[in-house]
């Protein structure tokens, strides 16, 4: 039972990062698209591609554990 408690925590956790990927991504967009033409490039959206696919697995990871977990303890109860 623990353990699916700390896998859904950890896909939630997943499911909250990339929630404010998100808005940060909104917010980004509105700045460049405010800003207009800029002499330096903008940075590089590498950085937030990591975050975000870390984010998905850790997700996913999560709930397919719990999911998994809710499974066995099913079968266990027969």
């Amino acid at each position: 039972m623990r353990n699916r408690i700390w896998a859904v925590t950890s896909g939630l956790l997943g499911a909250a990062i990339l929630v404010v990927l998100f808005f940060y991504g909104i917010q980004y967009g509105t700045w460049i698209d405010e800003a207009g033409p800029l002499n330096a490039a903008p940075p590089s959206f590498l950085l937030p591609f990591i975050v975000g696919g870390i984010a998905g697995v850790i997700m996913i990871g999560g709930f397919v554990v719990s999911l998994a977990g809710l499974n066995n303890e099913s079968r266990s109860a027969e």
